[in-house]
């Protein structure tokens, strides 16, 4: 069960809170206080009992000095000391009783048979009584001499203190409630006046909660939420941005179709070439939409970080070789030459998919930015913990105010010679490296071509797999 309904506010749990510790802390120190005055006052009784044994035994000396008989003297002893609150009880060696102010008698000779000194606190018909025995020799006679004072002075300031505690103890707790109240309230403004201005920010903008220039919780509050906000706008930004690309990449091959489509149906009848032709319009532009929307899928699991890594043993050079064949096709109807220098063996842990379509979209977009009678070439070494590759071409290079935005998405510089492509190349591969703990970079870039270079590590296993065949067939498409 709850302490409190969840429909309090954080205040008034705060000040509920602060209420129950109070009350718990001023019962203990009731107790604490009544236990402790209680035991206090008995000491101060004791020692009054210490005092007038004294005072007792003092006047029995000087009686008995005086010739005055013993029973004569415990009389002048028990008048002189005792009071309301005071009492005496004088008897001799064998209990007799010589003197006695003492109410109880049975108690009292109970008393006076004791051998040793004793010091008790007894019930009464006349009330609560602290006594103290104690057998003396006084000039050769011996007396046990019981005094007692009544403690019930002492139970009138237990019950006055009780009684003071019980009506103090609430108006304590209400101050301290309208105190603790206030505190929240001063507490949590900064929090109120956040969340008002947390409801008013808009999605858009650059506005958040402010400088965060506190050292304590509000403050580092303050920046956790900022930088929250800051993350999701950028995440906005940039669904809205690959939304707006995504839409405006599929709408021309989508219109192309269905003009082709729109074309074709528009008379009854059409020669075979002419539906063979509009046919085959539209078969390619849908496999122009089918790898847009299989790149975008794939960069779509990847920012959601729900794309495992199938990670087995692997050659790296048979990897770029095959890499290399696939795409000897398209370099061939280009008039480019690709060379490649794979060397020896590189041993590498990854995930072969990937790294295909990796060494796959790096050799694609050199191939393209590549005039006929040109080069590509395609280098891969084995590094300390890794391996490298290299891509380059012998194109025009990259200018320099777009350098920084080739790995953006949907960013394509040449439209003529990418027309094929979906702008989502070097992004995946850049992806890819990243995946395997590595890097994809311009390396470098100039009027005779640009290279790219790919260092990768063995990532950690997402998904461990035995070794599988190769399958270059679902990346023969350009991307």
């Amino acid at each position: 069960m709850r302490l409190f309904p969840t429909t309090l506010t954080l205040r008034a749990r705060l000040t509920w809170w602060y209420g129950l510790v109070l009350v718990v802390v001023l019962g203990v120190s009731g107790v604490a206080v009544v236990w402790m005055n209680g035991r206090l006052g008995v000491n101060r009784v004791d020692g009054q009992l210490a005092d007038v044994e004294a005072t007792v035994l003092k006047i029995l000396t000087n009686e008995l000095r005086e010739q005055v008989l013993p029973p004569a003297a415990a009389a002048e002893a028990s008048e002189t000391v005792s009071d309301r609150n005071v009492a005496v009880a004088i008897s001799d060696a064998h209990g007799a009783t010589l003197a006695s102010s003492l109410p109880g008698r049975d108690l009292f000779r109970t008393i006076a048979l004791a051998q040793e000194p004793m010091v008790s606190t007894v019930y009464t018909s006349t009330g609560t009584w602290r006594l103290r025995a104690r057998r003396d020799r006084v000039d050769g006679t011996v007396f046990v001499v019981v005094v007692a004072i009544s403690l019930s002075d002492l139970a009138r300031e237990q019950r006055e203190l009780r009684k003071a505690m019980l009506i103090g103890m609430p108006i304590v707790l209400l101050l301290a409630g309208m105190g603790g109240w206030w505190l929240a309230s001063i507490g949590l403004a900064p929090l109120t006046a956040m969340t008002q201005r947390a409801a008013r920010l808009p999605l858009s903008g650059s506005e958040d909660l402010g400088e965060a220039s506190r050292p304590d919780e509000i403050g580092q509050l303050t920046r956790a939420f900022n930088g929250l906000v800051a993350r999701l706008r950028a995440a906005l930004e940039t669904q809205r941005r690959f939304m707006a690309d995504a839409s405006h990449e599929l709408r021309t091959p989508m219109s192309i179709i269905r003009s082709a489509a729109d074309v074709a149906l528009s008379r009854d009848r059409r020669s075979h070439q002419e539906y063979r032709e509009a046919l085959a319009i539209v078969g390619d532009q849908s496999r122009r939409v089918g790898r847009l929307v299989d790149d975008m899928l794939v960069l779509a699991r990847a920012d959601a970080g729900g794309y495992p890594l199938h990670v087995v043993d692997l050659d790296l050079s048979e990897v770029v070789a095959d890499c290399r064949r696939a795409l000897a096709t398209l370099a061939s109807e280009r008039s480019v030459q690709i060379r490649s220098q794979e060397g020896s063996d590189v041993p590498l842990r990854g995930d072969e998919d990937l790294l295909r379509r990796l060494v796959q979209n790096l050799l694609h977009n050199a191939i393209q930015h590549t005039p006929p009678g040109g080069t590509v070439a395609v280098s891969v070494a084995s590094e300390p913990g890794g391996a490298t590759i290299r891509v380059s071409d012998s194109g025009s290079g990259i200018p320099e105010d777009d350098r920084a935005r080739i790995f953006d998405r949907f960013v394509r510089l040449d439209e003529e010679r990418g027309g094929n492509g979906t702008g989502l190349g070097l992004p995946i591969a850049r992806w890819i490296a990243g995946a395997h703990g590595g890097t994809l970079m311009l390396e470098a870039s100039g009027p005779r071509g640009s290279t790219f270079c790919v260092t990768l590590t063995a990532p950690a296993d997402s998904h461990s797999s035995p070794p599988r065949s190769r399958d270059v067939t679902q990346f023969l498409q350009p991307r």
